[in-house]
């Protein structure tokens, strides 16, 4: 449901708050040679500075308590300053990507061009269509629930509905691959088309993807880098610790500096 918060004003308000507090307390700390001849005048113009530093400060403590009593900005705040990442090592368990293999002998571009690409799907068209079912398949029921909860107003005054929503659109752009991630991941960080609580959600696709076999992925570190992993590294996870859209992440030790 696309809608830009209320709460917005009172965020832009705490920025701007944030950012004026920031600059004093810049200003302050700044070393600034002074003849003696304008000590008293300095000495007035700090004090006058530190007055207004506190005022900032009260304002702000004013602004945070609006904000920590309002839900909905809590919540931005909350996704705004990424707290849903590493929320739930399990947001993705068992969850599994649907793509369609594609042989590497075929000659895919790896580089956006699109009479290249349209040239080789034109050729595949059940790889097409296979795509296409997939998409159908995936996100339908979604799009359906989407549909009866807009006609029948469901995700008035029900948050639990809300996040279960979020969560369903999570899953389904995570089984569809790192293209539908990565709109989800920009998702993550847009306010004024998600509810606070869809954002928070739809972070976890920033760190929480399931992962593509150890085997792939030692692979291609040995033919990028021509050495085998024991040899490029004298300790490796056997596993990644985390994964995203279009890659994942080992704790490893260099074989040659340790």
């Amino acid at each position: 449901k696309m809608r830009l918060s209320s709460a917005f004003p009172l965020l832009l308000a705490t920025t701007l708050l944030n950012d004026a507090a920031a600059f004093s307390a810049s200003s302050r700390s700044g070393s600034i040679t002074r003849s003696p001849s304008f000590v008293t005048s300095s000495s007035s113009s700090s004090s006058l500075k530190s007055t207004k530093v506190a005022e900032t400060s009260k304002m702000m403590q004013e602004m945070r308590d609006q904000i920590s009593e309002n839900e909905d900005a809590n919540l931005i705040m909350q996704a705004l300053r990424g707290q849903g990442l590493n929320d739930d090592d399990s947001a993705m368990q068992g969850l599994e990507m649907r793509l369609v293999e594609v042989d590497e002998e075929s000659n895919l571009p790896y580089e956006y061009n699109p009479a290249a690409l349209k040239e080789f799907f034109s050729k595949r068209p059940g790889t097409v269509l296979t795509r296409i079912a997939q998409v159908a398949g995936v996100g339908g029921t979604l799009a359906l629930n989407a549909l009866f909860d807009q006609l029948f107003n469901r995700l008035e005054n029900n948050p639990d509905l809300e996040v279960q929503r979020a969560a369903e659109l999570r899953d389904t752009v995570t089984s569809l691959g790192p293209f539908f991630i990565k709109l989800g991941q920009a998702l993550s960080i847009r306010p004024d088309i998600l509810s606070p609580r869809s954002m928070v959600e739809l972070q976890k696709l920033c760190d929480k993807v399931p992962s593509y076999d150890s085997k792939v992925a030692f692979a291609t570190i040995e033919k990028e880098l021509g050495k085998p992993v024991s040899e490029l590294f004298s300790e490796i996870t056997p596993e990644p610790i985390a994964a995203a859209s279009l890659g994942q992440v080992y704790k490893a030790t260099l074989a040659a500096t340790g």
